[in-house]
């Protein structure tokens, strides 16, 4: 599902205020050797995967190799504290998933400040948050599932991957602007979670549409909203949370392209180049919206106000529920 970065930025009535480009000495020749993506998560996982596949047509416009460097860890704070603590000269770069945001909002301890200590290029990709119910359960919208929570004795419970992941945050959000009876139940991973989804044992998933779209494709289970503002061509059945009456409850897991605060403006330019050119590439945009994905190429000005109203938006929420993150 396509939708652009205005959009995102209208519906989330985001802030105004957003990052200057970082003024600096021109760059020159840059880049004059090969460029480091830090993809904070391990090989193999989503963010990877996009990683991989900008990386080779980022490399075609900026002319030198752009090679990834996955550094793995808890909330992917090391891999980000490494490029914030990187010499600003455009060489070393950061593919940052919504963690950038989420765990200034959660309160966890940082060794770097998100918004002041790296200079944003463009939004990437982002994918839609599902909630999604095993097929034995009645529901087909949130009105169902906000309804019989409220009849039934012990309430609903709901799975969600793990602590302070985004879609964690849109059922706590849901919980508290209804006063739905939902019994939020995290995991330590979406893996566990769908299994037991997938077994009937929690009858409710909030999750993103990778992976578990997969199996409402497999018919396995029923997707009842869509966080995002348009329906998903792989999945034009599912309604989606605005049409619902939850516009606030658009959420996903997003994807961008970020450097150190103070790169200098014309390298911060040509990256900036690099990163629409290959959003644009035909072969990039199909396989990622085949996918599922949602394509966004922003200036950075958009990205940055995008990432302080991800900031504001959650902060309270997490406050209210009392969220603890480890």
């Amino acid at each position: 599902m396509h939708a652009t970065v205005a959009r995102l930025v209208a519906v989330a009535a985001l802030a105004s205020s957003a990052l200057p480009l970082a003024l600096a000495q021109p760059a020159g020749d840059y880049p004059s050797r090969p460029v480091r993506l830090v993809v904070p998560q391990a090989a193999g996982g989503a963010l990877d995967n996009v990683a991989r596949l900008l990386s080779q047509r980022m490399a075609e416009t900026l002319g030198q190799q752009v090679v990834i460097d996955n550094r793995p860890s808890a909330g992917g704070i090391a891999g980000m504290d490494s490029v914030a603590k990187s010499a600003p000269d455009g060489y070393t770069l950061l593919f940052a998933a919504a963690p950038l945001a989420l765990n200034t909002a959660l309160g966890v301890k940082l060794p770097y400040d998100a918004q002041r200590d790296f200079a944003p290029i463009s939004l990437a990709a982002s994918i839609p948050g599902l909630v999604a119910v095993h097929p034995s359960v009645a529901y087909r919208n949130l009105a169902d599932l906000i309804d019989d929570s409220k009849r039934a004795p012990k309430g609903v419970s709901v799975a969600v991957p793990s602590i302070g992941t985004v879609t964690h945050l849109m059922a706590e959000a849901l919980r508290f602007k209804t006063k739905a009876n939902l019994t939020i139940v995290p995991y330590k991973g979406a893996g566990q979670a769908i299994a037991d989804v997938l077994a009937g044992t929690v009858p409710v998933f909030f999750d993103a549409l990778i992976p578990t779209g997969t199996h409402v494709a497999a018919g396995k289970l029923r997707g009842i909203a869509i966080a995002s503002r348009n329906r998903s061509p792989l999945f034009p059945d599912v309604p989606t949370v605005v049409e619902q009456g939850h516009p606030d409850l658009i959420v996903s897991g997003f994807y961008g392209v970020a450097a150190p605060a103070g790169v200098p403006a014309a390298a911060q330019r040509r990256i900036h180049q690099a990163t629409v050119a290959a959003l644009n590439h035909a072969e990039v945009r199909d396989r990622l919206l085949k996918q599922g994905y949602e394509i966004h190429a922003s200036t950075p000005e958009e990205y940055a106000a995008f990432l302080k109203n991800e900031i504001d938006r959650w902060t309270p929420i997490v406050k209210a529920a009392g969220i603890k993150v480890d």
